[in-house]
């Protein structure tokens, strides 16, 4: 496996591989997001829609790539695999994608056997966050951040469920959470709809190239931002075209979020030979990036609206809180449960 420099779904920054090019280019990112909060259906609370969450989800959608900017190893170990799947790369390991584990540890566990069965040596060359043994861990942080969504949901919704014992804090909090944990779940949905976030290609062709396509170090810069100004695409214009929320089944969750991913991984050839031949700055272009990003947008409302869901009413939290009034009768009264205050929306 390659060391990699991974940039965002339409999020360029600063790569010197990129020519030092140096934007925060966010706009793929915050139109996925938009196009889920679209497709949202109105079972879901009103308060999704509203413009300051609106804000909020779209800033937060860009936020891991944030991370990267802090340049730590140890937080680009954690992170930067969560951003791709280098799918091709399975086959070292006699692994099939639609065979993943659904368990982080469990793909972890299964490629350091094989390793060691194999006596295959640890990949090298410079690995300063240490993530060259991995191909990926993009299904991961999307399986994972889904459900810290639905506890976030659970906790909201309990809270708001017993207001006469949770504080507006409380309330305004968990909401936040929710917002929080949405906002970051549509980054790495966004990313798996980018071709390139799914393919050892992911910066220009490596290996055999008999089909002659571009091996530039720029490619990726381009199709995860250029190609947005290049083709006049917004929310705006694909707004009327939000796709409705796909449908997540429970039992099914784990091998319909590889699907979608491994879609994506299908079209890379396809963004290869656009540019070729020029096409990526044209009608066949602009359709092929608007249909990444319209699935994206319809991906993502699924997930969100799976984790709403699965979501619940916890009644141990609310006996949790009871017992902590009433072992602190004399808070103040900022922290005096929230009935008769202006609180965030119920269920």
């Amino acid at each position: 496996m390659r060391s990699r420099i991974c940039v965002g779904w339409f999020v360029p920054v600063l790569l010197a591989i990129a020519g030092g090019a140096s934007a925060w280019d966010g706009t793929g990112h915050q139109i996925v997001t938009q196009l889920a909060i679209e497709a949202m259906p109105s079972s879901v609370p009103g308060w999704l829609r509203e413009p300051d969450v609106r804000e909020r989800l779209a800033y937060l959608s860009i936020e891991p790539d944030r991370w990267r900017g802090q340049d730590a190893d140890v937080l680009d170990h954690v992170n930067s695999p969560d951003h791709y799947f280098d799918i091709e790369e399975l086959a070292e390991f006699q692994m099939k994608f639609a065979e993943l584990p659904p368990f982080r540890n469990a793909f972890i566990e299964r490629l350091t056997e094989y390793r060691v069965a194999q006596k295959v040596a640890r990949p090298s060359g410079r690995d300063r966050s240490h993530t060259r043994t991995v191909p990926g861990m993009l299904p991961y942080a999307i399986a994972e951040l889904r459900w810290k969504t639905a506890a976030s949901i659970t906790t909201w919704r309990s809270y708001s469920e017993y207001r006469d014992v949770a504080t507006p804090t409380e309330l305004r909090t968990s909401r936040d959470n929710v917002i929080h944990h949405m906002g970051l779940l549509s980054h790495f949905v966004g990313d798996a709809a980018q071709p390139l976030h799914t393919t050892m290609h992911h910066n220009g062709w490596v290996g055999p190239n008999p089909k002659g396509y571009t091996t530039s170090r720029r490619f990726h810069y381009v199709i995860d931002g250029d190609v947005f100004d290049m083709n006049a695409i917004t929310f705006e214009t694909l707004r009327s075209r939000a796709r409705p929320p796909r449908r997540f089944d429970a039992d099914r969750e784990w091998a319909q979020t590889l699907a979608f991913i491994e879609a994506a991984h299908a079209k890379v050839e396809r963004l290869y030979e656009l540019d070729k031949t020029g096409g990526l700055n044209g009608p066949a272009g602009k359709q092929f990036i608007e249909d990444c990003v319209l699935d994206a947008g319809a991906n993502l409302a699924g997930l969100w609206v799976a984790a709403f869901e699965s979501s619940k009413i916890d009644d141990y939290r609310a006996r949790e809180l009871a017992a902590r009034r009433r072992s602190a009768p004399d808070q103040a009264s900022t922290s005096q449960p929230a009935a008769a205050a202006e609180l965030p929306s119920s269920p």
